[in-house]
């Protein structure tokens, strides 16, 4: 780690709630990089002491235990406020990271100077785990060429301290505050350039239950989000809850999927595991229709209430 006198180039930054079971190994990833100079700070907000004492074993890292529940972008916040450096890197408690993962980071943020996303892998191979991952994290599987992406995933992203102020932060309210922070980015110009080489594997443990239920909600709050941030009328709910109740998107998310298999060379895993993917993109558009209907309902009743009030101004 870096010295006292001269402060670290970068300043990681790492949420965790009850994140004993994988802390450990993501804490010692990161001991073992290439790059030193760099601070890790631990945004803490447990209700057990299990993640104090596993980083009193690691002395150079900043720990921070906060006084209530955070959610994981809101802690994410807090990490940017304790931070020393501008520049500013974003990881989960649950990953194991390659040891070259900040080296390549900076390499890619030199060449662009801009917003950086990094491959995500999986740690575990078994067929689940490989299956909840392509349904997860296929935008962001390692390997091809370096390109820009639509969102960058806060389990592996680069960005400056400027350049998050630029867009307020992540918004702490919502568990998909990475993908908001990115629709930010992108409307002010400012391209999410990929990594694929800068990888940190990530650390499966859901069953397939857990997978589908976290894929419904997160596919709920990016219906919800999109809908409301460009303000989206009747007409325009309707026609995107019909092309996501039949099987339209869904064949074309799955084709991104087997895109993105055939980009890093890893077809035996989604040919494997395909079920499984078919089923996560399945409870994402699930969330989706879910959300679309209710801002439909949410609409007409509005609208009611408009001609309602019309008529009695004119009475």
């Amino acid at each position: 780690m870096s010295s006292a006198s001269a402060p670290p180039h970068v300043s990681v930054i790492i949420p965790s709630f009850e994140s004993q079971a994988t802390a450990r190994a993501t804490l010692e990833s990161l001991r073992q990089q290439t790059f030193r100079d760099f601070e890790t700070i631990l945004i803490d907000s447990s209700e057990s002491d299990a993640i104090a004492q596993i980083a009193r074993d690691f002395p150079e890292v900043r720990f921070h235990r906060a006084e209530q529940r955070l959610l994981p972008h809101e802690a994410r916040n807090v990490g940017v406020k304790l931070a020393r450096h501008d520049l500013l890197l974003f990881t989960d408690p649950d990953i194991v990271a390659k040891p070259d993962w900040i080296e390549r980071l900076l390499a890619a943020h030199g060449a662009t100077t801009g917003a950086i996303a990094g491959a995500v892998a999986s740690l575990q191979r078994t067929w689940l785990c490989r299956g909840i991952h392509l349904a997860k994290f296929d935008l962001w599987l390692p390997g091809g060429p370096p390109r820009t992406v639509p969102i960058a995933a806060s389990v592996n992203f680069l960005c400056s301290r400027a350049l998050l102020a630029e867009v307020g932060g992540f918004d702490g309210r919502e568990m998909i505050g990475d993908t908001l922070l990115s629709w930010k980015l992108v409307r002010r110009g400012n391209a999410l350039h990929f990594a694929p080489d800068a990888v940190v594997d990530h650390d499966h443990r859901s069953t397939f239950g857990q997978l589908l239920h976290e894929r419904f909600a997160r596919g709920a709050d990016f219906a919800r989000l999109r809908a409301e941030s460009e303000n989206w009328d009747t007409s325009r709910t309707c026609a995107m809850l019909l092309v996501t109740i039949f099987p339209l998107r869904l064949i074309k998310l799955i084709g991104r999927t087997f895109g993105a298999c055939l980009r890093s060379r890893c077809l035996v895993d989604f040919f494997g595991t395909w079920p499984v993917v078919a089923a996560g993109h399945g409870a994402w558009l699930a969330g989706e229709a879910t959300q679309y209907w209710r801002r439909l309902l949410s609409l007409r009743t509005s609208s009611e209430a408009g001609r309602r009030a019309h008529r009695n101004a004119g009475a």
